[in-house]
């Protein structure tokens, strides 16, 4: 659909709506406590396995990957969550809670 078409629609937000958007904005700080404690982790088996044991094996080597990945991915959910705390904050603060009117 083209942009001209919702351009001057008001949609509103059902009471699930809002409670899914409550919950993300309530959580973004635990997001990032995810994130952060995903790349220690990360390092600190790195730094076990590889420097200390000296025997980090292809498979561990594959555990650490993934632990990284699962961080950047808590650090994206971190900042999805900002945004949405961003749009609670502004449905808050507007006249109409229930509406976002997109220009």
């Amino acid at each position: 659909m083209e942009w001209e078409q919702w351009q001057d629609t008001d949609m509103e937000l059902s009471d699930r709506e809002k409670s899914l958007l409550n919950r993300i904005a309530r959580q973004k700080n635990l997001y990032l406590v995810f994130s952060i404690l995903s790349v220690v982790i990360a390092v600190t088996l790195l730094i076990y396995y590889g420097l200390i044991e000296k025997n980090i094996t292809s498979l561990r080597f594959i555990i650490v990957v993934l632990i990284l990945l699962a961080g950047r991915s808590h650090l994206r959910q971190y900042r999805s969550a900002v945004i949405l705390h961003k749009v609670k904050l502004w449905l808050d603060n507007s006249g109409d809670e229930n509406k976002i009117n997109v220009r």
